[in-house]
């Protein structure tokens, strides 16, 4: 049914799993095409270096220019980061930033390092996305602090929240016009539908947070509940077209 509309996968990851298993870029096509996705944004959480997780990312841009996105994997506690930011969307012409706190071990709002990260990530009008909806180090409100702070940069909030915060993260951002949800991993019918209504259509990202979710659940669910095809278009492919820059 995917296949009746442009679908793009605004999260996903390549790399080794936090159970070890391999992945290649190929199979993460492979497995994302069967299904109607065309086009995938990715950053790399696997290992402990930065550079290493971003040059994997960068490599499979390379190798495939037209299908994928590249995001820069930045952490505020390494020493490098400003330098890494710089190195990925300058040098390199990445497509955006994500954030991963429950990750890498930190409270967002007690972070001041992430100030001088965001002064560095402004001037390339990049989006920045954020694992959100994991206690305690990934809550919505601590990273709802920062995109107050930087009206000019657009902000995704992955997986509506997740299971803990599906509700909260919809009531953190309606008011912020900077910032998106995305929805892989969010199950919650209620969540979903209610996201779509106060957020509205444009501001509600599809992605499938591959290889950790099942691609076929995470397209089908948006038929299931029925949503209507103008309001898929922007859900599927048009706000990341936005997002990734890719308008005009």
């Amino acid at each position: 049914m995917g296949k009746d509309y442009v679908i793009y996968d605004i999260h996903s990851h390549l790399g080794k799993t936090s159970s070890g298993e391999e992945n290649t870029p190929e199979e993460m096509l492979a497995d994302l095409e069967a299904y109607g996705i065309s086009k995938v944004g990715i950053s790399s959480l696997s290992g402990i270096s930065m550079t290493a997780q971003n040059d994997l990312v960068f490599r499979a841009k390379q190798a495939h220019p037209d299908q994928i996105k590249s995001y820069a994997f930045i952490n505020p506690k390494a020493p490098d980061a400003i330098d890494e930011i710089h190195r990925c969307l300058g040098e390199r012409k990445m497509d955006g930033v994500k954030f991963h706190s429950w990750k890498h071990g930190y409270y967002p709002d007690n972070t001041p390092a992430l100030q001088e990260i965001f002064e560095a990530i402004e001037p390339y009008g990049v989006h920045v996305q954020m694992h959100v909806g994991t206690a305690p180090f990934s809550t919505p409100y601590t990273w709802a602090v920062w995109a107050k702070r930087f009206p000019k940069i657009d902000f995704l909030f992955t997986h509506i929240g997740y299971y803990e915060f599906g509700q909260s993260t919809i009531e953190a951002v309606r008011d912020l016009p900077n910032v998106w949800v995305e929805t892989s991993g969010q199950m919650d019918v209620d969540v979903l539908l209610r996201a779509i209504d106060v957020l509205g259509e444009r501001r509600v990202c599809f992605g499938t947070d591959w290889p950790y979710k099942p691609v076929n659940i995470e397209v089908e669910k948006f038929f299931e509940l029925g949503i209507p095809g103008d309001k898929l278009e922007f859900i599927f492919h048009r706000n990341a077209e936005y997002l990734w820059r890719m308008e005009g």
